[in-house]
């Protein structure tokens, strides 16, 4: 069975086990959610298409993580008029996991131990930023939720990009200095842990002093 459910202004083909990235939802990660814009269900050769909505059609999944896509970069210019133009943009995103598909034709679920290898994935994936001397647990989840989960993410983040994960979180976090994350995050991403020592031993705060 499939279904053709809406969310966030578009339109998606879902069956119980898939993973999809959607336009983000607000909601806590773990938690289960119930989509029921469903415009078409399928089973076998049968079909039902809403008018708009398939009447008591719903599509339930489990939300794996927030984050963000790759920066999309736009450039524009206009010849011989001295403009030129930068700009980029990151799309939210929550990951979804299809758990169970419902309607007039039936009623499909998703095997739980796919669910729990789909879980223990994303897990496995995020590493524990709180290492980073001068990162604790509420910058972290400021850090996760803007698609930086790994020390190689981190690694690689511009510093004017985590400078902004922080002033727009406010002015508690905007005092914090995220000059040496990426160097740290670098060392701790290659296992170097004995230079990760000595680095974060003569810092403070997560400042060179």
């Amino acid at each position: 069975m499939y279904a053709v459910i809406k969310t966030g202004g578009k339109q998606y083909k879902v069956a119980a086990g898939d993973k999809i990235k959607v336009e983000q939802i607000p909601a806590d990660i773990g938690a289960d959610i119930q989509i029921d814009q469903v415009l078409a269900v399928g089973s076998g050769a049968e079909i039902q298409v809403g008018a708009p909505l398939v009447s008591g059609a719903a599509v339930s999944a489990t939300v794996l993580s927030q984050g963000r896509h790759k920066k999309v970069t736009i450039f524009k210019m206009r010849r011989r008029k001295h403009y030129q133009r930068h700009q980029g943009h990151r799309q939210n995103y929550t990951e979804l996991f299809v758990t169970a598909i419902s309607s007039s034709l039936g009623e499909v679920k998703a095997d739980a131990e796919a669910l729990a290898k789909a879980r223990a994935s994303r897990a496995a994936k995020a590493d524990n930023l709180e290492k980073i001397e001068g990162i604790g647990p509420k910058i972290a989840k400021l850090l996760n939720a803007d698609g930086i989960m790994t020390f190689a993410q981190l690694a690689e983040a511009p510093l004017e990009q985590l400078k902004a994960i922080l002033s727009n979180a406010g002015p508690r976090f905007a005092i914090h200095d995220p000059s040496t994350w990426s160097e740290q995050a670098s060392l701790a991403a290659k296992g170097e842990w004995d230079k990760f020592k000595a680095l974060t031993d003569a810092l403070q705060g997560g400042r060179r002093v």
